[in-house]
């Protein structure tokens, strides 16, 4: 690697690379080694690469605050090439410094909700407690599982100057990062697969395991076969990301609020075949949002009744409700007061510099020494703010103090962490960066495990402190190097034995992933539609139709248009002519208008948002066509469109062959089980509509019919092939009308789809019945309907050269699928009977 040895951070900080000498450090020199062997170029390529995987895989982090339109708050997450090394040593002590302070914590929060004998000491202010909105009083005497509050732990650690390492923040309310940590080890496998084994570098896999196997274990009832369900507050949430990764990779069900029930004081997982308890809960939701019952009564993110279950020992939930009181800033003054009348010994590794403010002789030192230390508020809201003296003006500081005087409980003073250095890769050369270490521990017996590694940011900028993420901090793959290498033959993970029956089970689909894949298959189909109309538009106004058939475009014109559009607008009433400026204004206006929640753009990001809802449940090379699709979704380049553009086709030829991928994708790589039905049914269900929709305006007027819409509209269906097969080249129009609609061989017909529907919806939990479901009733006129249609019987023309049976016809079938659809999210999606206002705006959404 180009620069390491020109590598040169600066003065008064622990650099992790060089020692003193400016040599590296003993454990970095098998990695500097293989670092150095790399040339340029092919560093450029795996970073190319690297980005690539990241784009593919769709890693994003959520920035809040920015502007939400054109999906500006999700951010491309950043990795750097070069790793954070730790020697095996420097981990096995920080594993057991870190192990007593999380048995620390746990030990303070079981008093804190049980006898609270620190109170009762003149050391521990009530203030710190009964004031804190972290403290939840409905919380007090829950016995969490196996005596524990805290289930998996993260802490904050940076080094100080001489190179010990210090505690910046203890995380436990919903610890963040363990999922980005996990994928910067896989993207880090892809890229330096070689150098990673060189190393010795210790494999995650082991934590992983033992981490579901603890979880599993943790399930109320004993239950051989637990239900473990990670709680999410939505594709909002900043690491709304990782929450979908673990869930897919874990294997457990990715739910919000909304798809959880407490009923007898248990609680329930709402699914298509009705609910499903659950045993154990992975929150990733904060305490007080959980229960808007007896916690915060606004939160529409938690269940209501959900501290009740746990209070009757019904599910575990993870972390124990009420443990971010640890959180509290001012905890770290009094952490080693703790250790010592907990655990009567010192703590192994100490916490940044804290005073609480609230002590007299705590404030009058932070007062004197203000330019030095960081201000911060006891307890963190959502207005609260930090300052740091140094960068205060002098009426700045002098109205800062004023307020500590009045409320000195409310502030407390920190150190200002100076983070140690680490090199990183950019612009071809090697830089330093301030960086921080998040670690992540899970119980293991009457200890802790450390995973291996860890979730490393660093400032993006020279001389900056920050590593936040929503600061535009960025990212490092930890390694742990072994002392000696692997013995060969030796075990990467444990072998857990499992008791859980092998299962099959169809029917625990929740309800909001099946809508959420109902409406990811009709998106997936409006889009396609969108893409097949505007082609056949902008053939038919490029080939400059001639005048007896220009009024063929009308049937598609009306397709991309609202429905109550007054379609004389587009004929000229002198000459009978298309208007060509204005239909190639609606063209555009189909394709790129952001505005147009029908536009084909709109459409695609349509497909990308249900998607992201139920990316658990789609596999790698699947989100990958996703994702090219959403690069399709963009405003054209030029200010003025037009049809004779070729980035109108490329939008066209891109999205179409994309959405083929991306169904091909998911019919091969998910399993055919009722989440997949769900989408096929979407699928169908708009299909068809589309069929309806553009058969019936093709074919009720008379005057339309002519080989150029004829001929078009089996190009719309993809279906020239199969008529010219058939037929060769006579187009007729009962010819087509059948080919279209009642042939049950063309996938692209309204017989097909149809009986599609019938298969697939015979295959729902409703269908055990021994009764006939109205969903199966409506499913069998429709169908019962299309197959007796005739064709030739259809197409008579009336005096008003308007063919009333057709229009008969096609509004009867499309008022089926109205109805069709509208029973289906009755049933599966609502649980209840809907308005028919609510109806109408359900189906045209």
């Amino acid at each position: 690697m180009k620069g390491m040895n020109d590598y040169n951070p600066p003065g008064g900080y622990f650099d992790e690379f060089l020692d003193e000498s400016g040599q590296p450090r003993p454990h970095w020199k098998k990695v500097a080694d293989k670092f150095s062997q790399i040339d340029p170029d092919t560093l450029d390529s795996r970073e190319l690469q690297l980005s690539r995987l990241i784009h593919e895989n769709g890693i994003t982090y959520n920035v809040y605050g920015e502007k939400e339109e054109e999906e500006g708050n999700l951010r491309p997450w950043t990795l750097d090439m070069m790793p954070l090394a730790l020697s095996q040593k420097e981990f096995e002590k920080l594993e057991s410094a870190l192990s007593q302070r999380a048995h620390l914590l746990n030990l303070v929060l079981k008093d804190l909700y049980g006898r609270q004998t620190m109170l009762q000491s003149s050391k521990m202010d009530p203030y710190l407690v009964f004031s804190n909105p972290a403290f939840l009083r409905p919380c007090h005497g829950l016995l969490p599982p196996r005596h524990r509050h805290l289930h998996i732990y993260a802490a904050d650690i940076a080094r100080s100057p001489d190179g010990s390492w210090w505690v910046v923040a203890d995380r436990v309310e919903a610890p963040a990062g363990l999922g980005y940590a996990i994928e910067n080890r896989m993207l880090m496998s892809r890229i330096f697969p070689q150098i990673i084994r060189e190393a010795d570098t210790q494999s995650l896999q082991p934590f992983i395991q033992e981490f579901c196997h603890y979880f599993e274990s943790l399930a109320a009832n004993n239950s051989v076969s637990p239900n473990i369900a990670l709680l999410t507050a939505g594709p909002k949430n900043e690491t709304y990301f990782e929450q979908s990764f673990l869930a897919r990779n874990l294997g457990y069900s990715l739910v919000e609020g909304e798809d959880l029930t407490v009923r007898n004081n248990r609680l329930f997982l709402k699914t298509i075949g009705g609910v499903q308890q659950i045993d154990a809960l992975l929150r990733h939701v904060d305490s007080p949002w959980c229960d808007p019952l007896e916690l915060r009564n606004e939160s529409s993110l938690g269940i209501p009744g959900l501290l009740n279950a746990v209070r009757k020992g019904n599910v575990s939930v993870a972390n124990a409700l009420g443990s971010g009181f640890i959180e509290t800033t001012a905890m770290l003054a009094f952490l080693p007061w703790f250790c010592r009348n907990f655990l009567g010994e010192n703590l192994e590794i100490p916490s940044v510099a804290t005073w609480w403010c609230g002590q007299p002789k705590e404030l009058e030192y932070v007062i004197q020494n203000i330019d030095d230390l960081a201000i911060k508020p006891t307890f963190w809201k959502s207005d609260s703010q930090s300052y740091f003296g140094s960068l205060l003006s002098a009426a700045e500081k002098e109205l800062l103090i004023r307020k500590m005087r009045q409320h000195p409980e409310c502030y407390c003073g920190q150190e200002i962490v100076s983070n140690a250095t680490i090199p990183i890769y950019k612009d071809r050369r090697m830089q330093s960066r301030h960086f921080q270490l998040r670690v992540f521990m899970i119980p293991n017996g009457n200890s802790w495990r450390m995973m291996p590694g860890g979730l490393a940011r660093y400032a993006s900028q020279e001389n900056d402190f920050s590593v936040s993420m929503q600061r535009s901090g960025e990212s490092k793959d930890t390694w742990v190097l072994r002392d000696s290498p692997a013995k060969q033959g030796e075990l990467i993970a444990p072998n857990i034995v499992s008791k859980e029956i092998i299962r099959r089970n169809t029917n625990d689909l929740p309800s909001r992933t099946a809508e959420n894949l109902f409406w990811l298959g009709r998106y997936i189909e409006r889009a396609e539609s969108q893409a097949r109309l505007i082609r056949s538009l902008s053939s038919l106004l490029i080939n400059q139709i001639n005048n007896q058939e220009q009024r063929s475009v009308l049937p598609f014109i009306q397709q991309v248009t609202e429905p109550d559009t007054d379609l004389s607008s587009f004929v000229d009433t002198k000459t009978g002519l298309i208007n060509f400026a204005e239909t190639e204004r609606i063209v555009m206006r189909a394709a790129y208008d952001f505005d147009n929640p029908e536009s084909l753009v709109s459409n695609l990001r349509h497909i990308d948002r249900a998607a992201g809802k139920v990316k658990e449940r789609l596999s790698v090379d699947t989100w990958k066509r996703l994702l090219r699709m959403k690069d399709l979704a963009r405003t054209p380049s030029s200010a003025n469109p037009s049809v004779f553009d070729d980035e109108l086709n490329l939008l066209i030829d891109g999205s179409l062959d994309d959405l083929s991928g991306f169904v091909g994708n998911l019919w091969e790589n998910m399993t055919h089980s009722q989440g997949w039905r769900f989408l096929q049914i979407g699928r169908r269900l708009e299909r068809s509509v589309a069929i309806c929709f553009l058969l019936r305006s093709a074919f009720v007027d008379c005057s339309l019919a002519n080989n150029t819409l004829h001929s078009q509209l089996l190009d719309w269906a993809d279906s020239g092939i199969s008529y010219r097969r058939r037929y060769l080249t006579a187009l007729q129009e009962d010819r087509v009308l059948d080919l279209l609609c009642f042939d049950t061989t063309n996938p692209r017909a309204l017989a097909f789809q149809v009986d599609n529907l019938r298969e697939l919806l015979a295959a729902l939990p409703h269908s055990i019945s021994t009764v006939r479901h109205p969903i199966d009733t409506d499913a069998l006129q429709l169908y019962s309907r299309i197959g007796l249609g005739d064709p030739s019987a259809l197409l008579t023309p009336t005096d008003e050269r308007l063919r009333s049976k057709v229009k008969e016809f096609f509004d009867s079938v499309g008022s089926n699928l109205f109805d069709l659809s509208t029973k289906i999210e009755q049933n599966y999606f609502a649980h209840t009977a809907l308005s028919p206002e609510k109806q109408s705006k359900t189906f045209l959404s």
